[in-house]
This record gives structure tokens, C-alpha cells and sequence, in this order.
């Protein structure tokens, strides 16, 4: 039950970092535009860029994050099943 408990946070823990790189590129493009356009007089279009190259860096930023815990998952359940498999090895002899 803990190990199932364990593993159910980890997983939201991931998913929860996930959104939040997907998202944070995607809120500073329109935060960015909204003070160019506002405040500085840049063109209406910068609206369309930023959010277009946040999007982009999110979805990039997302991936790299997701493939790099994927492998510290699978990192770490190699370590686990060695270690059962010595302790198994060790309680045969």
C-alpha cells in the first residue's frame, strides 16, 4: 500500500511539473505582448509571435522534462531490482 501511495504522488508530482512547463512559456509570451503592445507601442502582431514561440518553448521544455524523468524512473527501478535480486541471491545460499 505505502509503495502504491509512493508511486501515485510521484506520478502527480510529474504530471503537475508538466502543466506548469507547458504553461509558463505560454503565460510570459502574453504577459511579454501585452507589455510591448500596451506600454512600448510594438505592433498588434508581436500578440501572434510571442504566444506562437511560447507555445513552442513549452511544448519543448515539456518533452525534455517527461523524457529525463522517464529515464530517472527507469533509472531507479533498475537500482530496485538489482537490489531485490541480490537480496534474493543472498537468501537462497
Amino acid at each position: 500500500m505505502y509503495k502504491k501511495l509512493v508511486s501515485a504522488l510521484y506520478v502527480l508530482n510529474i504530471v503537475s511539473q508538466a502543466i506548469f512547463t507547458l504553461a509558463l512559456p505560454i503565460g510570459l509570451g502574453v504577459l511579454a505582448s501585452y507589455l510591448l503592445t500596451k506600454h512600448a507601442g510594438a505592433p498588434s502582431w508581436i500578440w501572434a509571435l510571442l504566444i506562437v514561440l511560447g507555445a513552442m518553448s513549452g511544448l519543448y521544455s515539456m518533452i525534455k522534462f517527461i523524457l529525463s524523468a522517464t529515464a530517472g524512473l527507469e533509472r531507479l527501478e533498475k537500482e530496485h531490482n538489482t537490489k531485490e535480486k541480490k537480496e534474493n541471491s543472498g537468501n537462497e545460499t
